[in-house]
């Protein structure tokens, strides 16, 4: 029987990690939408053209396939929520990252909605990227919580000084700064703002602040410093295990990043390279909250032994 418990909770953690999937290439999938600008290819919400299923050009076929895709995911959450809902321990150890699951996916539906309607008003546009990402990050998380639950015994994890944890805390700011004005970036067509890279001009790294061409390089200096954050993290977690790996893959693709970003530039924006460079940020943005959940666990379980310890002391 508790064999059987297990490998289901390890089905469904398999499940949210599917559905996670799925929340990435709807995400990869609305980059593609705006890339090919199809953005208002549906022109009205719910519907597209008044109908359920409207007559099809290739953008009406992005806007409209990203709206199905989005109630499938929807659809997969429900039967989700309703198989963990039916054990204890699981409905336990998931209900907070459930409701703040459903919760993101109420915003981002009506976020998405507001986008037609607004007609892609720059604000709307970040917050739909940023309330998407946090929802496949939920998910995720989700699943990574039934896997552990679902085995005899979870691995410790190493304890990580103050120093580390501050610095994770900083780089998940940075990140979080970063995809929000990655969107900003593209919600306002300033992707060539800068025309060069390393330099913005061919002559200067920073020429402005403001404008759209101080959005593109503040999007720039921040990635510099992102990067400096991850290879500080690789070092000072070089012993710490799955924590250390995780870092060590985030650095790497934060460098890959970088690498887009240039080339986008370069190579003036082709739609190819925007879709890898929107998929990099979201996996970045995944591993930097996988990372976010070892140092939070990790804590609680520091914690959770001091208070153990303590106990036994005074019994003793």
């Amino acid at each position: 029987m508790l064999a059987a418990q297990t490998n289901n909770g390890r089905v469904l953690g398999w499940g949210f990690a599917g559905l996670a999937a799925a929340s990435f290439v709807l995400i990869v999938l609305g980059a593609l939408v705006r890339a090919h600008g199809a953005g208002l290819a549906c022109p009205d919400w719910p519907l597209c053209f008044g109908e359920l299923v409207p007559a099809f050009d290739l953008r009406v076929a992005f806007e409209w396939g990203h709206r199905v895709f989005a109630a499938g995911v929807t659809l997969g959450l429900a039967a989700l929520t309703i198989l963990v809902w039916r054990r204890r321990e699981w409905r336990e150890a998931t209900q907070r990252a459930l409701v703040l699951a459903w919760s993101l996916l109420v915003a981002q539906v009506l976020l998405g909605g507001l986008t037609v309607i607004l007609r892609l008003v720059p604000w709307s546009v970040t917050a739909h990227l940023l309330v998407g990402t946090s929802f496949c990050l939920v998910l995720l998380w989700i699943s990574r919580d039934l896997f552990e639950l679902s085995r005899e015994r979870a691995a410790a994890r190493p304890p990580l000084s103050a120093t580390v944890r501050a610095l994770v805390a900083l780089t998940a700011l940075l990140i979080t700064l970063q995809i929000s004005l990655g969107g900003l970036v593209s919600s306002h067509a300033a992707g060539l703002a800068c025309g060069s890279f390393p330099t913005c001009d061919g002559e200067s790294l920073a020429p402005s602040l403001t404008g759209l061409v101080g959005l593109h390089v503040i999007h720039r200096l921040i990635a510099y410093a992102l990067f400096a954050s991850y290879i500080l993290l690789t070092w000072l977690t070089r012993h710490a295990g799955r924590t250390g790996k995780l870092v060590r893959s985030g650095m790497r693709l934060v460098l890959v990043q970088i690498a887009l970003g240039a080339a986008n530039v370069v190579l003036r924006l082709p739609i190819e390279v925007t879709a890898l460079h929107s998929a990099t940020a979201v996996a970045i943005v995944l591993l930097t909250g996988l990372i976010v959940r070892e140092v939070v666990y990790g804590r609680t379980e520091a914690l959770g032994l001091r208070c153990a310890g303590r106990e036994a002391l005074e019994i003793g």
